[in-house]
């Protein structure tokens, strides 16, 4: 068997993939792991060649089992107890995070005992824990007691939506506690002079972030932080774009990039104190380790520190150095440890990444020096950039929709930057341990560093067509880009061969490429001519997609919530413009703002800011003037419209809109009466969308002699009991969708608009139980999905 540890991570890492597509009974997987076992056996007894697979499916079916054992069902620890105020004790497990503002701090807290009243109740598991208004800093290894609201994470509402109860889950986290305010928590007891690796690695990072506060501004700061350590949470929301989008994302993840550059550090050093080749290792080993527990211990950084321990031992013993081989001790170990570390971006990035780089690379080397005659110095970096960027490809635009066709020149320019400023930055940081004035005098080479680093990359995101984002591709797409690369790379290497590539003789490695690239970027998410009316989860606000049969987009309303400005605007960048990049929606030819309250209007920044607008579309209302004048900034046209007036959007789609009217119309009513409503007709078909209209505004339409009757009905403000009868009466949907938060403080919707809603046999769908609503016509009959299906 040839690379036998390859062969066996592999069908045990398709066991772990099985065990979360089928569900099997863990005793039925546990016999076949015997069944296998057992002819395993026999095979070597007999000297048959079919052992070898039968060990490959023994493998199989024992990551299959290993899966299953791994995973945490709920219920049997704190998350009992949610949907309570509890008094939590519990030991700090992990370093504290906090918001980009720095506002709360989020600890994770391993359980000993929940306090209901009086009553003390054993019980363990992992609870993240979120205090308002951050407070004093605990660290790890510290006995806390906290007083707060304990809840089950949501499940997703909007199709294609990141599932943040499952990523807590992998870590064995089943709740969520809310403390509000630094007084509800309070120290127990700490570890009391016991010294951990752990503890001794996080105290270590945390002393020598402090010397970067202390010499840096906190935006630089944030950056050598996640340069170095890998920590992310306190670089702001453009920061983390500009990165994401030049495709240098990959700096603020600790991995093999960082792991180089400690071993370029450990090589300097031991080659400056004379030190014998045979101690690096000895010297590598606990470095390494100290690093990898000072910046998480994530899938990444342990795969490139096995990596780099196993390449060194060959090295210098004289063995074979197999990258395959290493590379598959580094994925079966995590696996081992935790077999759900194979659902984690950052495992598959990082082997994804490795493996572009050691296979596809020397080829792509090869094609650089002889094509185009670039010497070895440039041809190096850009081979090691292209692999990655080949190899990470599928895995971004499958999870993000991203495609940064200016990753490759970012890379070029930004990379070695990277290992300057962290040099640099840790340099100054140790120094500032004894002398701090001289920390301020290296650091401040760093912070130009780290500027010179930001301008670039903000100059380089400047780029117009540098990123892209496209649909989410099946999931079929990634395994076949992958299997794409490798034929490709073994028909040019000429160990198989596949006649139509090679009939096209030099240019048939670039018609793989291209077809390959058709795989990702195809359309997935297309309407197929037909009119697709999105109703998103946005919590309790509104924001609507209308998708037209002829391809283009209106988005009506965009969230948001109540606060402060990065909190107003939080559901644009969270929840909406993430659901239209999942769709591969990149521009919008209409962005209607139905009035200017925050839960309608909140996620404005959000979309002018990521999204190209064709046009704003508002009402004579008064209240409009911040929307207008950040409009105005991104040069987006700004259309005041009225009762009567047509949106000129698709030629087989009239958008009327019924209200309000223009100029004195307006004056005297409310802003919810004020609101802009809209009728959507689509041959057979109408949509009625009536933003936060009451009681007064539902009968100046009833008086007005409109068309009302509708298909589709957006039930107005959130169900509340504010509503006119007649007005729905007159109405008669066979839908009616309401837009509302999941136990929102205003008790939307109402019990009585519901019953009035179904006395006429209406279908209601709320987004607090079904998630978003997706209506699809062809202008007949409609077609109805949700995100979520409703408990009861």
């Amino acid at each position: 068997m040839n690379r036998p540890l390859l062969a066996i991570t592999i069908c045990f890492a398709l066991g772990v993939l099985f065990n979360s597509l089928l569900a099997v009974e863990s005793g039925i997987v546990l016999a076949a792991v015997l069944v296998a076992c057992c002819l395993a056996l026999a095979c070597y007894v007999l000297h048959r060649r079919e052992g070898v697979v039968v060990i490959w499916l023994l493998f199989l079916f024992l990551g299959w089992f290993w899966a299953g054992v791994g995973e945490k069902t709920a219920g049997q620890g704190p998350e009992q107890y949610a949907g309570h105020y509890v008094t939590l004790e519990g030991t700090v497990d992990s370093e504290p995070q906090y918001g980009s503002g720095g506002e709360d701090a989020v600890y994770i807290l391993a359980a000993r005992a929940v306090y209901l009243g009086e009553r003390r109740v054993e019980t363990t598991g992992l609870v993240q824990v979120k205090v308002k208004g951050g407070g004093p800093v605990f660290s790890y290894g510290e006995q806390l007691r906290a007083d707060g609201f304990v809840y089950r994470p949501r499940e997703p509402g909007n199709f294609g939506a990141f599932n943040y109860r499952d990523y807590l889950e992998r870590r064995g986290i089943h709740c969520l506690m809310t403390v509000m305010g630094p007084e509800h928590i309070r120290i127990v007891a700490s570890e009391g002079g016991r010294v951990s690796l752990m503890g001794l690695a996080l105290e270590s990072k945390s002393t020598l972030w402090q010397v970067a506060d202390a010499t840096l501004d906190p935006r630089q700061s944030a950056v050598l932080g996640g340069m170095l350590f890998g920590s992310r949470d306190r670089i702001d929301r453009a920061t983390n774009d500009i990165f994401a989008e030049t495709g240098v994302a990959h700096v603020l993840c600790v991995s093999g990039l960082h792991v180089g550059f400690v071993l370029a550090g450990v090589f300097l050093v031991a080659a400056a104190f004379g030190l014998p080749r045979r101690a690096y290792l000895l010297i590598l080993v606990p470095v390494l380790t100290f690093y990898a527990v000072m910046t998480g211990l994530g899938p990444a950084v342990f795969r490139a520190s096995v990596m780099a321990v196993l390449v060194l031992a060959a090295a210098l013993l004289g063995r074979e150095r197999d990258w395959p081989t290493a590379l598959a001790l580094a994925a079966g170990l995590l696996l081992l440890i935790n077999p759900l570390y194979i659902h984690e971006l950052g495992f598959q990035l990082s082997f994804a990444a490795t493996w572009g780089i050691l296979y596809l690379g020397p080829l792509l080397g090869e094609f650089f020096r002889i094509r185009f005659s670039l010497p070895h110095w440039m041809a190096i970096p850009l081979q090691v950039t292209m692999a990655a960027q080949l190899a990470t490809m599928p895995l971004l635009v499958y999870h993000f929709n991203l495609i940064s066709f200016i990753a490759p020149l970012a890379n070029l320019l930004l990379v070695p930057l990277v290992g300057v400023i962290m040099l640099a930055g840790f340099t100054g940081c140790v120094a500032g341990l004894i002398f701090l004035p001289a920390a301020e005098l290296i650091n401040a080479s760093t912070g130009a560093l780290i500027d010179l680093f930001l301008a670039l990359a903000g100059l380089l995101n400047g780029i117009p067509g540098g990123a892209a984002y496209v649909a989410t591709p099946p999931w079929l797409a990634v395994p076949l880009w992958y299997l794409g690369l490798v034929l490709v790379v073994e028909t040019v290497r000429g160990r198989i061969k596949l006649p139509g590539i090679n009939r096209l003789g030099k240019i048939g490695p670039m018609v793989a490429g291209v077809l390959l690239m058709l795989v990702l970027i195809w359309p997935w998410s297309g309407t197929g001519g037909r009119m697709q009316v999105h109703f998103l989860d946005v919590g309790q606000g509104d924001s609507i997609l209308v998708r037209f049969p002829g391809g283009k987009a209106m988005l009506v309303d965009t969230g948001g919530r109540p606060g402060e400005p990065d909190e107003v605007r939080m559901t644009g960048d969270a929840v909406v413009v993430p659901y239209l990049h999942n769709l591969g929606i990149n521009r919008l030819n209409a962005l209607v703002i139905t009035h200017p309250h925050e839960d309608h209007a909140g996620g404005v920044p959000a979309v002018l800011e990521k999204l190209k607008v064709d046009a704003l579309v508002i009402t004579d209302a008064p209240g409009y003037d911040d929307i207008i004048a950040l409009a105005e900034s991104f040069r987006v046209p700004v259309y005041r419209t009225g009762t009567g007036q047509t949106l000129q959007l698709d030629e087989m789609v009239d958008v009327l809109v019924l209200a309000p009217g223009r100029g004195d119309a307006v004056t005297g009513l409310s802003s919810n009466d004020a609101s802009l409503v809209l009728r959507l007709d689509y041959r057979d078909s109408s949509f009625l969308l009536t933003g936060d209209i009451e009681e007064q505004a539902q009968q100046l339409l009833l008086a007005s002699g409109a068309e009302l009757q509708s298909d589709v009905f957006k039930v107005p403000h959130h169900g509340s009991r504010f509503y006119e009868p007649r007005f729905f009466n007159e109405v008669a949907p066979d839908f009616a969708v309401i837009q509302v938060g999941e136990n929102n403080r205003f008790s939307h919707p109402a019990a009585v608009t519901i019953e009035t809603l179904m006395s006429t046999d209406t279908m209601v769908l709320r987004t607090d139980r079904h998630g978003a609503v997706l209506i699809t016509t062809q202008g007949e009959s409609f077609k109805v999905q949700t995100a979520k299906t409703p408990s009861n």
